[in-house]
């Protein structure tokens, strides 16, 4: 009626929508990890499904798949884009579709697809079929974790953004950064590494010390991922997400300055390693953004990053909970990378073919020799049929003799002393670089493996954001009421951690009254359940005291060891714990060889896999995460330590034992005795692979034994001595056995070698 165009708010959103699904896709697409896989385009196509938004992301991905990759490459991701969208507009309308997992199915089983024609054209090594699965597998996955991701914008009505929607959105601004850090400005400032800056010092800045550092840790996962080097930048953004959010209470200037300053530290300590000190410029640049952002822009950014907590002080505990196991898994991994980071070296690939040894040998030897037209134009076949009949017996002798040749090229040859002992100098040289290119191929996929274990990791951790530990109203009623009745200004809180086990917490001053035998029954009889004595926890101006439920069944250990004769120094190394959720855990490494060198060996392992055990990562990960350091220290040191870990639930007696090269273990049970052995080779040697540890999962009650021993107790198979005394053992301690094993395999073996015995008796809470 007015002669104008009004454009409605819905329809100006939906248009943004359109263009940011575009752009979207065409970043994402030019993701490129590991040498050759981009797909998170596909997982992007896959998350936007159907309709004009699904459209537009296809758009998007090819044209940045054909921007971005080779064509060859590019076609083999625009095709599985065109088929990933074609087949979710046929199936929008069925019920099949509306399963969140159908998508990335659909999106996996579609790259698998068009990569596997690939696979033919390449070749093919164990390297190829896993970065081909990898690729499988981050394209489904990406696409699972976008859909979340786009969730709160999709979704009708205002919601708040829960734990999983935050890391499905730091997952994808992960992958955004991934592409970007490879955009650079005058001076090689990467304009993606220098967005994660920012991302990390406003994390801090908002979230706090928790946010910061799990920010900082995953924008530098995805900068290790897009340059393919050492995991500098995990650490080196996570150290300083860590140190930004301590002071975030101090306002934007201390938090500017403690980044700048950590990621100067960081830069110092690997200076050595060839980082370039454009990281600075680029920290400095971000900073000073930071510090100009608008005031209203970061007090929207701190909504998705503080969502408002339910009433309560549980939600306090919730977060000091999850703030807590975070640390310490950031702290374990700064601590294995410091043991590694000078191993991690990028070499150019050798020349391994073998028919270049007589062409070199030729050149050398041959060029200028009267019979050179005869031999090697005239005369090359039968050259080349001397040649070939001589390489085999070479090859596998690993020396060329004058009689691996026939006598017709022999005779013929001017130069033959000569020519035979250019070719052996070239096969030596062909051997040494044959074998300097395994080591180093080696070297690569244990980095590769180091990446996916951590990737693992983390991704157990963002499972845990997303449990809700269960607060319990009434019993945390009780537990006020009882502090009231004994006089104690305190705040008390009730709740169940993830296994459903109870934990009370009681924060205050002067809390000492509460740390009684007497205190501890009235709270066990107050909750119905047994309690472990009190944890206690100093904070600022408060402490605290952690009551949690007690296990029903109990562990004594143990220990007799010796030294071999003539050493300072054991080269065994062992240790046991108990965590807060009830689950105990015994090890024992055995170092190669003896003395200083093997003790250091077995004590790094133990050490770093206690860590990481303590902060919550589970067994496996954490065992095949040590292996791969392992391996990599043991290019330079050496060495290589057998593993023996178990892991003993003692609230439901359930238990496993890990093995990696290390002597047999025995459990009795009642008289009978179990002997428990493994074939995989000790960590840090096994390279075929990197193979996970063996397991043998049993189940434990009271009266039941578990024996372990270093290599030194037994020599070869004999063990029935062994068995006997284990079998025989009375109602006595534990550290009785061990004396009598190592006293009898001293009288059975001799004392050549370190000797360690564990004892584990089972029993029951009194």
């Amino acid at each position: 009626d007015k002669g104008a165009v009004v454009l409605k708010a819905p329809l100006l959103l939906r248009t943004a929508e359109y263009g940011i699904r575009f752009f979207l896709g065409a970043i994402l697409a030019g993701g490129e990890i590991l040498g050759g896989c981009a797909p998170f385009g596909l997982g992007f196509v896959g998350a936007s499904g159907p309709g004009i938004s699904g459209f537009c992301a296809l758009l998007g991905s090819c044209f940045g798949y054909f921007l971005t990759l080779p064509f060859s490459a590019a076609l083999k991701y625009i095709a599985a884009s065109i088929l990933i969208f074609a087949v979710a507009f046929a199936f929008f309308d069925v019920r099949l579709y509306q399963k969140p997992w159908f998508m990335p199915m659909l999106t996996a089983f579609f790259t698998a697809a068009t990569g596997f024609i690939y696979l033919p054209n390449a070749d093919i090594q164990l390297v190829s079929f896993i970065l081909f699965g990898t690729e499988v597998l981050l394209a489904g996955a990406s696409a699972y974790f976008y859909k979340i991701a786009f969730s709160p914008w999709t979704q009708k009505g205002d919601t708040e953004l829960t734990h999983q929607q935050f890391v499905c959105l730091l997952l994808l601004g992960m992958t955004v950064l991934i592409t970007l850090s490879k955009v650079e400005l005058p001076g090689s400032i990467s304009v993606g590494r220098l967005l994660a800056a920012l991302v990390v010092m406003v994390a801090a800045f908002e979230g706090g010390l928790g946010k910061g550092s799990a920010v900082g840790v995953s924008m530098g996962l995805a900068m290790d991922l897009a340059g393919g080097a050492s995991p500098f930048y995990t650490m080196a953004f996570g150290f300083s997400g860590l140190m930004a959010g301590i002071v975030s209470k101090q306002g934007r200037l201390f938090v500017s300055i403690t980044y700048v300053l950590s990621n100067g530290l960081v830069v110092l300590w690997a200076l050595n390693n060839g980082i370039s000190l454009s990281i600075l410029y680029e920290v400095f640049i971000a900073s000073i953004v930071f510090m100009i952002l608008p005031e209203k822009r970061l007090f929207h950014i701190g909504i998705l990053l503080r969502p408002p907590a339910p009433p309560g002080d549980g939600a306090m505990r919730m977060r000091t909970y999850v703030k807590e196991r975070l640390e310490a898994a950031s702290a374990a991994f700064r601590d294995l990378y410091e043991s590694i980071r000078t191993t991690a070296t990028t070499v150019p690939p050798n020349d391994n073919d073998t028919a270049a040894i007589f062409d070199r040998a030729a050149n050398r030897v041959c060029h200028n020799c009267p019979m050179w037209t005869a031999c090697w134009q005239r005369g090359y076949v039968n050259t080349f049929n001397a040649l070939n009949d001589a390489s085999k017996t070479m090859m596998e002798r690993g020396r060329a003799e004058a009689e691996d040749f026939p006598p017709y090229f022999t005779n013929r040859c001017m130069r033959f002393p000569r020519f035979l002992a250019a070719t052996n100098e070239e096969l030596t040289a062909l051997l040494y670089r044959r074998q300097y290119h395994g080591r180093l191929l080696e070297s690569h996929m244990a980095v590769c493996r180091q990446y996916a274990e951590v990737a693992n990791i983390l991704g157990h951790a963002a499972s845990e954001l997303a449990v809700e530990l269960q607060v319990d109203p009434q019993q945390t009623h009780r537990l006020s009421r009882f502090l009231q009745d004994t006089g104690i200004d305190a705040n008390g809180t009730v709740y169940y951690d993830e296994a459903e086990h109870l934990r009370a917490e009681v924060e205050g001053k002067n809390l000492s009254t509460l740390d009684t035998e007497e205190v501890q029954e009235k709270l066990a009889t107050l909750f119905n359940v047994p309690l472990q004595p009190p944890q206690q926890t100093v904070l600022d101006t408060k402490e605290r005291l952690t009551f949690a439920q007690a296990e029903p069944l109990t562990a004594v250990i143990g220990i007799a060891a010796k030294r071999k004769a003539g050493e300072t120094v054991s080269g065994d190394s062992g240790t046991y714990f108990k965590t807060q959720e009830g689950t105990l855990y015994l090890m024992l490494a055995d170092g190669m060889g003896s003395g200083p060198a093997a003790a250091q060996e077995s004590q790094f392992a133990v050490r770093t896999l206690e860590r990481f055990l303590k902060a919550g990562i589970l067994p496996e990960p954490a065992l095949k995460t040590l292996n791969s350091a392992l391996l990599l220290r043991s290019e330079t040191e050496g060495g290589f330590t057998t593993l023996d870990l178990m892991e003993i639930n003692l609230f439901t007696g359930q238990a496993n034992i890990y093995k990696y090269g290390a002597a047999p273990s025995y459990l009795r049970k009642k008289k009978h005795v179990r002997r428990i052995a493994g074939n995989t080779m000790p960590a840090g040697l096994s390279a075929g692979g990197l193979p996970a540890p063996d397991v043998a999962h049993i189940h434990v009650e009271s009266g039941d034994l578990a024996v372990f021993t270093s290599d030194g107790i037994l020599s070869g198979d004999d063990d029935k001595w062994l068995r006997l005394l284990i079998s025989e053992h009375d109602a006595a301690a534990p550290r009785d056995l061990a004396r009598n094993i190592l006293e009898a395999s001293e009288q059975a073996v001799g004392n050549d070698d370190d000797k360690t015995v564990m004892v584990l008796q089972v029993g029951t809470l009194s």
